[in-house]
C-alpha cells in the first residue's frame, strides 16, 4: 500500500509521476501536453492553482498576492492575457477577519493592476485545527494573443534559453523563514509576469516559456528536455542569482536550481529573434540573461557546465526540500 508523501507536492519527480497516474484515469478526457495552462476552444487559456504558503505574510508579499500572481503567471507564460478569475478560500475557524480582508485587499491590488475581474468565488469555514489559517485556490482565464502557441512542442535544437531575472528568491526566503534564518536582505520575487510577457506575444521567435515555481528552474528545464526529447545545456556562470539566495542554499544544503521563483520565467527563443526579445525584456527586467541552449545531444537530459569547467547532470527533485512554499 502506497501513501501520499510531502515529496508528491515538491513539483519534482514524484509530482510528475502522480500527475501522470491521475491523467491516466481520465484518459482521452484530459489535457496531457505538460503545460500549466491549457489552451481550449475560441482562443481561451485556462489554469487552476492552489496556494498554501506558510507563513501567510512574508517579505515581498502574502498569500493573496501570491495567489493572483501565481495563477495569472501560468497564463502569461503561454502568451495568454489574464482577464477573469474565480477564487475559492478555505478558512479556519478563529482566523481574524482583519487578516482575511488584508489578504483579499492584497489580491485585489494585483487584480486591479492587471485589469483582471473576479467573476466567481466560494468560501468554506473549517473547524478550528483542521486548517492552518487559510488556503486559496484560483482558476484564471484569458485570451490567447500569440499566433504560435508557446509550448514544449515548439522547442528545437539551437534555441536560446533566457531567464528573466535572478532565480530562487521566493524559495530561499520561505526556506529561511521555516528554518529561522536571518533574511533581512532577502525578499520574495513574487510579482505578475504579464507586463514582461505581453510585448513578447508579437515576436514570432518566442518558442516556449514557463514560470519557475515549485522545483525551480532545474525542474522546468528537465520537463522541457524530457517532453521534447532534446538536450539542454546551461552554464552556471550565466545564471543570475543573488548572493543572499546562494547563502541560504549553502547553509541548508539546497541546490539553487531547485529553489522556487514566483516572478521569474525562463524562455526558449529562436536565435534570430534573441536580440529583439532581450531588448523588450530589459525594459522591465534589466537582469534577464541568456543561460544556455537547446541541443540535439544527450536527448532528454539537462547538463550544467559548472564554474570550474565540468559538466553536471541536473535532475528533478526526488523529495521535498521545504513544504508549503506556495
Amino acid at each position: 500500500m502506497m501513501f501520499i508523501e510531502l515529496g508528491h507536492g515538491s513539483g519534482g519527480r514524484p509530482t510528475q509521476q502522480l500527475i501522470k497516474e491521475i491523467l491516466n484515469i481520465y484518459g482521452n478526457q484530459s489535457n496531457k501536453d505538460m503545460e500549466d495552462c491549457a489552451l481550449i476552444e475560441n482562443g481561451i487559456g485556462v489554469t487552476i492553482d492552489g496556494f498554501t504558503v506558510s507563513p501567510r505574510f512574508f517579505p515581498g508579499g502574502d498569500i493573496g498576492k501570491l495567489a493572483i500572481c501565481g495563477s495569472t503567471n501560468d497564463l502569461a507564460v503561454r502568451g495568454v492575457k489574464p482577464l477573469y478569475l474565480a477564487m475559492g478560500i478555505l478558512i479556519e475557524e478563529g482566523l481574524l477577519k482583519e487578516e482575511l480582508l488584508k489578504v483579499i485587499e492584497s489580491a485585489y491590488r494585483v487584480s486591479r493592476d492587471l485589469d483582471v475581474k473576479l467573476i466567481a468565488g466560494d468560501t468554506k469555514v473549517l473547524p478550528r485545527g483542521q486548517a492552518d489559517g487559510m488556503y486559496i485556490t484560483c482558476c484564471a482565464l484569458g485570451e490567447v494573443l500569440t499566433d504560435n502557441h508557446w509550448g514544449i512542442k515548439n522547442l528545437s535544437p539551437g534555441d536560446s534559453l533566457v531567464v528573466t531575472g535572478p532565480i530562487g528568491q521566493h524559495g530561499a526566503l520561505i526556506s529561511a523563514l521555516h528554518y529561522g534564518l536571518e533574511v533581512d536582505e532577502l525578499i520574495s520575487d513574487c510579482k505578475p509576469l504579464w507586463p514582461l510577457m505581453e510585448p513578447l506575444t508579437g515576436i514570432p521567435g518566442v518558442k516556449c516559456a514557463r514560470d519557475c515555481t515549485r522545483g525551480g528552474l532545474g525542474t522546468v528545464l528537465c520537463e522541457w528536455a524530457e517532453g521534447s526529447n532534446l538536450g539542454i545545456e546551461i552554464e552556471e556562470e550565466l545564471i543570475p542569482v543573488n548572493s543572499e539566495v546562494v547563502s541560504v542554499a549553502d547553509v541548508l544544503g539546497f541546490d539553487v536550481l531547485h529553489l522556487a521563483c514566483e516572478g521569474t520565467a525562463v524562455l526558449a527563443v529562436d536565435p534570430d529573434y534573441l536580440r529583439e526579445v532581450l531588448s523588450s525584456l530589459k525594459k522591465v527586467a534589466p537582469h534577464c540573461s541568456v543561460i544556455g541552449k537547446v541541443t540535439e545531444d544527450h536527448a532528454g537530459i539537462v547538463g550544467l557546465k559548472t564554474k570550474i569547467g565540468g559538466m553536471r547532470v541536473i535532475d528533478m527533485l526526488v523529495g521535498e526540500m521545504v513544504p508549503r512554499i506556495c
